[in-house]
């Protein structure tokens, strides 16, 4: 019986949810005609290979934090986008059901900020292309060869700098020796309806073709008493086709991707100032604006790598995404809108990045690169009341305003790393990278006082620029073939932007626009972080580890700061961070293995002025944590196989946890959200002949939570934002061939 294929399968999720490094292990071996005869072995935690410095190198061997999920785990843990990446990523938090990533958080440290003004704190990008946008960087997980999350500062390894970290997404490429396929069909509860294809054809000449597609739909899980109709449903479709060519040259792919999403905007939940739900359940709303979360994002992606010599490559990646996307969402979670929202949002985004990568000699490789990129992107975003006169008096009823934006945003940068082997166990790396960024911004602002609190006579105009100069410095230390131990310095860098709410030089009498009125700006923000860790295997292979410690100094946050009126951003004071991670997985027998991730992290906010931040009770933001950062971070799992003639049984177990967390800096306990854990459980059969069948339960103990609570002064909101999914069975099919 050929065991390796289904063991691939199970120690696929244990490599995956090991949430740094190393892992990779194929729990099996088949034996070769070699080993025959010889006595049956553990299996063994191996190597393997991520391109996260730009060049194939083994994971357990990349001087960076990073966690690598297969595209099997990827399929058999269900883990639908990057957000779903969180419950098994020690140090990344932040996970919700909508399209914003605001508050999706690396070690601490998130967007804060859903307007078109600002960018992004973590880099999210697809096959080396930027997507940074809310409504078009959530996209579909299907046909994916793997995705790596790479934790701290990242200004050398892609075409836009990160301040935080990146999630990085490798597609499926064609592939050049044979015909190839799967498909999978699966159903659950709710109506629950998912569906994915992919197929590989080889052609003359160095051609092949790739062509993939997904479905999934579910309806609504919570109830809406306003209506009596389940809401949180969700109708996805995508599709994506590649085209290769391999030559003694190199090689080129052009890939092409659509994605149509369609369901339901994040469920706002009213409470009471205690934090008690004035529905009384986790799943049961009481909202009359309809929610929407609708999206059509297309791309496509050229890349080209040239052999210009034995030691020498070229690479060129071009980048095209748009994207259409409308928003709405009740925000006040009451049955009457004083606050019904809508964020009616178009963009496109145009890349190019070209990188030498050159082995020198023996003990000497570098890597330049220069990338450029420009945006246009716009919004409307709107506010609309309902029936208000019962409850403030005539004159409150059927208040519309609006706020439309446009962008033109331009940058380009360069950068470079060298590293030198300097004995036989150790190398030093040193690399800078140089950035430029300039908007231009144009806004027109229709307020009644609810939301906006000016209008402006015609659009108002600003333009503005910023740069930056970030290093890294790596030290790398092998003390035998089976530790590795680094040290790093990197810094990143986020550009400045303009809050599109806030207006200079009003009117001192009547707080309206004059003709010296511009958007006010604000400025960058920057990251220092200095890290250290170990990577290794211990008793022959069959534990695989990695530990590692880190501070930050986060300096000149870029902070919302919600006022009547308008949606102030400013530069604030300076964050220490503080963390440690690990990482285990070990595989003793060849019938399971096990795997776990813990990560700690501690981050105390300095300089914040009163003015800026303060919680409820008017005292001041200092000393506390940031925003949709856990103390502690808890993942793992057991996976178990045993074989039967014709094929083996398959088993896998895993769960997350999270600490308390605050979804503001302000770190009033009304904001906080609850420690919470979930137990996922799957089960089935892996045939000899490529097809299994397997029954699953999600968040088997039907524990609740939520995405975010809020406590909104200035217009007496309190609420609970995306209650979790409720316990779900299902069943899944899959043939592969």
């Amino acid at each position: 019986m050929n065991k390796t294929k289904y063991a691939k399968s199970l120690l696929a999720i244990a490599i995956a949810a090991s949430p740094m490094m190393l892992m990779a292990n194929e729990a099996v071996q088949e034996k070769n005609a070699q080993e025959e005869n010889a006595p049956e072995k553990a299996s063994r935690v191996e190597k393997i290979i991520v391109t996260a410095q730009k060049t194939s190198e083994p994971l357990s061997e990349v001087p960076i934090a990073l966690s690598a999920f297969t595209g099997d785990f990827i399929q058999k843990a269900k883990v639908n986008d990057i957000k779903q990446i969180v419950r098994f990523t020690p140090g990344l938090s932040g996970e919700s059901t909508d399209s914003f990533i605001d508050s999706l958080s690396v070690r601490g440290i998130s967007t804060n900020g859903f307007g078109i003004g600002g960018d992004s704190s973590l880099g999210i990008y697809k096959d080396g292309v930027y997507f940074g946008r809310n409504g078009a960087a959530v996209a579909s997980f299907f046909d994916v060869e793997r995705v790596e999350v790479l934790k701290g500062p990242q200004g050398l390894l892609f075409g836009r700098n990160a301040a935080s970290g990146a999630i990085h997404t490798i597609t499926a490429k064609p592939v050049m020796d044979y015909t190839e396929g799967y498909f999978r069909l699966g159903a659950g509860e709710r109506g629950r309806q998912q569906a994915e294809f992919a197929f590989n054809q080889p052609f003359a000449d160095g051609w092949a073709m790739r062509i993939a597609g997904i479905h999934s739909e579910e309806d609504g899980f919570v109830e809406n008493l306003y209506n009596n109709k389940d809401i949180g449903a969700h109708d996805r479709n995508a599709i994506r086709l590649s085209i290769k060519n391999e030559a003694d040259w190199g090689d080129v792919t052009l890939s092409g991707e659509y994605e149509d999403r369609k369901q339901y905007g994040s469920i706002y939940m009213s409470q009471d100032i205690d934090g008690n739900l004035h529905n009384g359940d986790n799943r049961t709303a009481n909202v009359d604006w309809p929610g929407k979360d609708n999206a059509e994002v297309s791309s496509v992606t050229l890349t080209a790598n040239i052999n210009i010599a034995d030691n020498m490559t070229l690479t060129s990646i071009t980048g095209f995404n748009k994207h259409d996307w409308l928003y709405q969402e009740d925000w006040d979670g009451l049955p009457y809108s004083i606050a019904g929202y809508v964020q009616d949002q178009e963009g496109e985004y145009l890349s190019q990045e070209f990188r030498l990568n050159v082995q020198a000699s023996k003990d000497l490789k570098w890597y330049i690169g220069a990338s450029a990129y420009q945006e246009d992107i716009s919004a409307l975003l709107s506010n609309k009341t309902g029936n208000l006169d019962e409850l403030f008096g005539p004159g409150y009823s059927d208040i519309y305003e609006s706020n439309y934006s446009e962008g033109d945003y331009s940058g380009w940068a360069i950068y470079g790393d060298m590293t030198y082997q300097l004995t036989d166990k150790m190398d030093f790396s040193l690399g800078i990278r140089y950035t430029y960024d300039e908007k231009v911004m144009e806004t027109d602002i229709q307020g009644q006082g609810i939301i906006w609190g000016v209008q402006t006579l015609e659009p108002v105009t600003a333009k503005q620029d910023w740069d930056d100069l970030s290093p890294r410095v790596t030290l790398r230390y092998f003390p035998d073939e089976d530790v590795m131990i680094f040290a790093s310095v990197s810094e990143g860098y986020k550009s400045g932007g303009f809050g599109t709410d806030t207006l200079t030089d009003l009117d001192p009498e009547y707080g309206q626009p004059t003709p010296d009125s511009t958007l006010e700006d604000f400025d960058k923000e920057s990251v220092i972080s200095y890290e250290i860790g170990t990577k290794g295997s211990l008793i022959d292979g069959q534990i695989g580890y990695g530990i590692s410690a880190y501070y930050y100094d986060y300096q000149d946050l870029q902070m919302v700061k919600a006022e009547l009126g308008k949606l102030a951003i400013d530069n604030v004071g300076q964050v220490d961070g503080f963390g440690v991670e690990l990482d285990l997985v070990t595989s003793f027998s060849d019938y399971w293995d096990v795997f776990l991730g813990v990560a700690w992290s501690d981050t105390e906010s300095n300089d914040i002025p009163l003015e800026s931040c303060s919680d409820i009770l008017g005292n001041s933001c200092n000393g506390n944590s940031l925003a949709f950062n856990p103390e502690w971070n808890i993942s793992g799992g057991i996976n178990t196989y045993y074989p039967l003639e014709g094929g083996e049984i398959v088993t896998s177990l895993d769960f997350s946890w999270q600490s308390e967390f605050y979804s503001t800096l302000s770190n009033n306990s009304t904001e906080s959200v609850d420690s919470a854990g979930f137990v996922n459980l799957r089960t089935g059969w892996e045939s000899e002949q490529d097809w299994s069948l397997t029954f699953y339960v999600e968040n088997l103990l039907d524990k609740e939570s939520f995405a975010a609570s809020f406590l909104e002064l200035s217009l007496g909101f309190h609420t609970k934002v995306g209650a979790t999914m409720p316990r779900t069975a299902g069943v899944e099919f899959m043939y592969s061939f």
